[in-house]
């Protein structure tokens, strides 16, 4: 299977001489991960959720920050005949969670993110026999008092996209990057309050008991991008990310 057939279009973009306000309005609007800085066609840059949150933690002006000065560069773009396994055995090799697709003359035609690449595979018919616990990373764990500002600083020091909301040690709720740039799209004052007040609770959560497979398909249908897991009594047990799954993916060469 090559890139081609999975990759996202069109791309969102913006010109490298957009404000951060303006990337982040077009990733909160369509639920995107990323926008494209491109110039003439060519992608020059990349903007993330997770820079955003790296922003929002330096506590610089959203509206006076040109995206030019924040956005990665240069980019890693692949081909669009570039084959599937291709694409997971990079992001694992460069620790990247999605890739720019570019065609011969180097021009933008789609991206290639996680998300992509596990939708590909739950929709074949291979073994995810393992269950949720062989997977299961410990991950960021707050409290529901615990300020939005300090979840920011942890999810930065971690490099991680959520942090599960404990209360009992049992999950009530959880903070995703996604959340955050919703807030940042809307709000003056994004990181004002504590989790509870912006926590979300509606996500993927299964036994780690549970059939990988199963709660895979059913993260797909939920466009979550992370799977919660728990105990036999119901606390918490661990994460398991994105990015976790590529790698699975990538190491059993399914």
């Amino acid at each position: 299977m090559d890139i081609k057939s999975i990759m996202t279009r069109p791309v969102a973009t913006v010109t490298r001489k957009a404000t951060v306000k303006e990337a982040v309005k077009k990733l909160a609007e369509k639920n995107l991960s990323c926008v494209v800085v491109t110039e003439k066609k060519m992608p020059i840059g990349i903007f993330t959720k997770f820079d955003l949150i790296s922003f929002l933690d330096s506590g610089q002006d959203m509206n006076a920050t040109a995206i030019e000065t924040v956005m990665h560069t240069p980019v890693m773009p692949i081909e669009e005949t570039d084959d599937l396994f291709s694409a997971a055995r990079q992001m694992e090799q460069f620790d990247v969670r999605r890739f720019i697709i570019v065609d011969a003359q180097n021009r933008l035609t789609g991206i290639v993110t996680n998300s992509d690449i596990i939708k590909a595979f739950a929709q074949r018919a291979f073994p995810y026999n393992h269950s949720l616990a062989a997977l299961a990373q410990p991950g960021l764990t707050v409290t529901p008092k615990t300020p939005l500002k300090k979840i920011v600083r942890m999810m930065v020091e971690h490099r991680a996209s959520c942090a599960v909301i404990l209360k009992n040690n049992k999950p009530a709720g959880i903070i995703t990057d996604g959340i955050i740039t919703k807030l940042a799209a809307k709000s003056a004052k994004p990181l004002a309050g504590s989790a509870e007040t912006k926590m979300m609770k509606k996500y993927t959560v299964a036994g780690n008991n549970a059939s990988l497979r199963e709660t895979v398909i059913n993260m797909v249908k939920m466009a979550s991008r992370e799977i919660v897991v728990t105990g036999a009594d119901g606390r918490y047990f661990g994460v398991i990310s994105q990015r976790d799954l590529v790698r699975f993916i990538e190491k059993s060469q399914i």
